[in-house]
């Protein structure tokens, strides 16, 4: 009788790593885990690599994808640092942005934080006629 398919599953924060293969082999390669798990975060952690795009369900609108967190400001700049937001980019954007990263702040929560952000250099904003506030990262010598 054939043995049974063996699997392993391994979560990181929001992302999942799944193992399988015979017993034997699954378990011989459990004895990486340590270095596998550095592997899978370090490619995971990656700064720089221009990862999927995710589109949104009733439009043809694109969002970068970035990394889960539970900070909205993290979530803000991880948005705007990405090719995405070199263009300057609206309050409403910058939340759907984070919607179809199934990250979810109310308006008042974001525009508090982009307020914040602002005071302290790290963003610029300036009003638009057509598309009011708008947001960019400061880049340093601005």
């Amino acid at each position: 009788m054939p043995e049974a398919p063996f699997h392993v599953k391994v979560r990181i924060g929001d992302k999942e790593l799944e193992i399988g293969g015979s017993k034997e082999e699954v378990l011989s390669t459990l004895d990486d885990l340590d270095s596998i798990v550095e592997k899978v975060t370090q490619a995971f952690n990656q700064k720089g690599v221009e990862t999927q795009v995710r589109q949104k369900k009733n439009g043809n609108v694109e969002y970068p994808n970035i990394q889960h967190t539970t900070q909205c400001s993290e979530a803000i700049v991880s948005l705007l640092e990405t090719e995405w937001g070199k263009t300057p980019r609206a309050i409403g954007e910058l939340r759907e942005g984070m919607e179809a990263n199934a990250i979810f702040f109310p308006k008042s929560t974001i525009s508090g934080v982009l307020s914040w952000q602002i005071k302290r250099g790290a963003l610029r904003r300036w009003k638009d006629k057509k598309r009011g506030y708008l947001y960019v990262i400061n880049e340093k010598g601005d």
